[in-house]
């Protein structure tokens, strides 16, 4: 049995965010942290879905991007102090994505929500129009911010097991993303590798994080920054 190990109110899993009246992901509000002067303040803008909120972890500030920009400011990176964009949003697509928001560090979530709302399409046609929207949501993206650290996460499987055309879709699906990220010269999050075979630990309401698996995600964000050595930002 998928675990329920979220200490919050179940979610409407398979409801997908449709637009500007459901879950938009430009609806978001923020307060970023200006407790610094303005000339070390750098910005972290985290955009995409639930695979990086507090939502479903049961803990204010539990969630994947709070974690990383609580490690980024613990850690003085890059000598700055960081405030955070949260554009991230429950149940958000691509196509809802703000790909003109700036930052110095980004991270991005998002591909399972279109995998979801759109799989019989997917399995019937193939993922090219998939590829095409991620790589076009990257693009934009980098273009906005070219100096930008830019981290994107991958796609894990749900706690219930997937058929094999399914998991065939879903392991094609990550080698677009991965070929995507390296085109525009991202950092992949693998977050389907640390998730394997810890589904049943790492996620709750069957799709989304936990807070352990909240925790793996923001460490796998971490070797990214440690790796990155950008120009004077």
């Amino acid at each position: 049995m998928p675990s329920t190990g979220c200490d919050l109110r179940p979610p409407l899993a398979w409801q997908i965010c449709s637009g500007p009246s459901d879950h938009n992901c430009h609806d978001h509000k923020y307060i970023p942290r200006l407790d610094t002067m303005a000339d070390d303040l750098r910005t972290y803008l985290a955009l995409g879905d639930s695979m990086s909120i507090d939502l479903y972890t049961g803990v204010e500030g539990g969630g994947a991007v709070n974690q990383f920009h609580r490690w980024l400011n613990y850690h003085n990176w890059l000598g700055k102090s960081w405030a955070l964009k949260d554009r991230t949003a429950d149940m958000c697509r691509m196509r809802y994505v703000p790909a003109d928001a700036k930052g110095d560090v980004i991270t991005l979530t998002i591909g399972g929500n279109d995998l979801l709302a759109d799989k019989e399409r997917y399995l019937d046609q193939g993922l090219l129009s998939f590829a095409q929207e991620h790589m076009g949501l990257l693009t934009a993206i980098r273009r906005q911010n070219p100096a930008a650290l830019f981290i994107v996460g991958n796609i894990y499987a749900p706690q219930t097991p997937l058929p094999d055309g399914l998991v065939k879709a879903l392991d094609e699906a990550n080698a677009v993303i991965a070929s995507n990220v390296r085109s525009l010269d991202g950092r992949l999050a693998d977050i389907r590798g640390a998730f394997r075979d810890h589904e049943a630990e790492y996620l709750c309401y069957d799709i989304e994080p936990s807070l352990k698996g909240a925790t793996v995600i923001a460490g796998l964000f971490q070797p990214s920054a440690n790796r990155h050595l950008p120009p004077q930002i």
